[in-house]
């Protein structure tokens, strides 16, 4: 039985090896049917001063006029995705990282057709505040500032972050790490260890217990069991943030492919996950990851995991194989029992 054993793993270790060695938005606005903005603001402003900026606001409709409305609400998390979730009941209550206080910008604003116009902002952060990040959305809506009815042709949001430096309390926990499956129809997100298909993304799951945005870089490295090795080296591509008390996971490819898409009439480089050239079998990753606000200590996450891949058209030869050997030795196995049983037999006539 031990002998059988041997045979079956000596015929995995051939199979695998085998297998393993034969061939085998560039983002830059946000828009509507009839607006145009620009969708992110990023300040650093320190405690007693005053930043002015402004927002540049176009009418897409070539017929009528755009007005809107301007309206700062705070925003958190849907859930482990990047999505924001915004505050938008009148009654919200006002979160921990909230900008509302100190971000003053205008009620409405008139744009002629075809046109587009600016708006003055200003963030003013008082003396005596303390660091960290703040951050709040800015909501554009074609309608009354005091609850009218909002026109869904001309509706978007500007996301505004500010950090305020200073000694701050940064921690990241890693939760999770490892191969993962994007959400498919009919099929939901998750982590996966052992697939039959190629695994395209790897991900990883960070808490972040800290009292500002965090926005991780890094590697990731797979190793195969027989020595393929793939290097993912730029973990957070889109500089995606983890918000204050988020848990978030973050996604990268583990091979990328880039193609032209075409923007509000502009052509720019985008890139997708392509399917990657991996071997079946055990693959072990490792990842390192550093985050730091400017002026404080950067600090590193390490962490490993596993997954296996077997297609398959790899389990049907490997089931192939393996059946053939256990018939092999039983059939040598048979033979030696029935040399044996002749042997005694012969030696029981001699006596």
């Amino acid at each position: 039985m031990k002998r059988f054993k041997s045979i079956v793993v000596a015929a995995l270790v051939a199979v695998i090896t085998i297998s393993s060695v034969a061939p085998g938005l560039m983002v830059a606005a946000q828009s509507s049917a009839s607006l145009s903005i620009v969708p992110k603001k990023n300040y650093t402003v320190e405690p007693g001063r005053t930043i002015k900026d402004t927002l540049t606001i176009r009418n897409l409709d070539a017929d009528a006029p755009l007005e809107l409305s301007l309206r700062v609400v705070d925003f958190t998390y849907t859930d482990d995705s990047g999505t924001p979730k915004l505050m938008l009941a009148e009654d919200a209550p006002q979160t921990t990282w909230s900008l509302k206080p100190f971000l003053d910008l205008p009620e409405t604003v008139t744009i002629e057709p075809r046109s587009s116009k600016t708006v003055d902002l200003s963030v003013a952060i008082p003396a005596n505040q303390g660091a960290g990040s703040y951050y709040s959305a800015i909501v554009y809506a074609s309608g009354a500032p005091e609850g009218g009815n909002v026109g869904l042709s001309a509706s978007g949001v500007t996301l505004v972050f500010t950090s305020v430096p200073g000694e701050v309390n940064e921690d990241l926990q890693l939760e999770k790490f490892g191969a993962y499956n994007v959400a498919k129809t009919g099929k939901e997100a998750g982590y996966t260890f052992l697939s039959t298909l190629k695994p395209e993304t790897m991900a990883y799951t960070l808490k972040n217990n800290g009292n500002v945005t965090e926005a991780p870089v890094g590697t990731i490295t797979l190793r195969h069991m027989f020595g393929q090795e793939i290097e993912i080296d730029n973990v957070n591509p889109n500089q995606s943030l983890a918000l204050v008390g988020q848990t978030r996971t973050f996604t990268a490819c583990i091979k990328l492919k880039a193609q032209e898409v075409e923007f509000n009439g502009t052509r720019a480089q985008s890139t997708q996950c392509a399917t990657p050239d991996l071997w079946p079998g055990i693959y072990t990753a490792t990842i390192n990851l550093f985050y730091g606000q400017n002026g404080n200590r950067t600090q590193e996450i390490t962490g490993s995991a596993t997954f296996i891949y077997l297609p398959l058209w790899f389990i049907i030869v490997l089931a192939v194989v393996i059946g053939f050997i256990g018939y092999v030795a039983f059939r040598i196995t048979s033979k030696v029992k029935s040399k044996r049983r002749g042997s005694r037999k012969r030696s029981a006539r001699r006596r």
